[in-house]
């Protein structure tokens, strides 16, 4: 099989980690089996959406940072061309379905630029790990201790 040969879509598809891409005005075109799993939304429920509409702040949680850090950090993405990957942080996301609910998730995501032809950026890919309860219950304990 040769580099031309190889189904990208398909390979993007497949990758164990969670991604999505995004164009720099962050609407999300397209995101990967293993990011529908994590996150509990279905592809075409993101598609088209605003990464910030798709996944909104919690607004019973207004001091959580993780929605400003998240767009501080595509911004200067967009602004230097070096992907950038961001401490762990809280970003809570909004449980299946329209009761308004969210749930409490602890996130090491990275943003990765993504150039055209004309070698300026033209997408962000958007990789994320979640952090296990394990380690949340860690980070919680040592923040009690400070």
């Amino acid at each position: 099989m040769t580099a031309g040969q190889i189904d990208y879509v398909s390979v993007f598809q497949h990758l164990p980690t969670p991604a999505l891409i995004m164009t720099c005005d962050f609407v999300i075109l397209d995101v990967n089996q293993a990011y529908e799993r994590i996150t509990g939304r279905r592809c075409g429920d993101l598609i088209n959406k605003s990464i910030f509409a798709a996944f909104p702040s919690n607004p019973a949680e207004p001091g959580i940072s993780g929605p400003v850090l998240l767009r501080d950090s595509l911004d200067r993405v967009i602004r230097t061309g070096r992907a950038e990957t961001l401490p762990l942080q809280r970003y809570d996301v909004r449980t299946p379905g329209d009761r308004g609910e969210y749930k409490e998730r602890y996130w090491c995501p990275m943003n990765i630029p993504v150039t055209g032809p004309d070698g300026e950026v033209a997408l962000i890919l958007h990789v994320v790990e979640e952090v296990p309860e394990l380690i949340r219950r860690f980070v919680d304990a040592e923040a009690a201790d400070a």
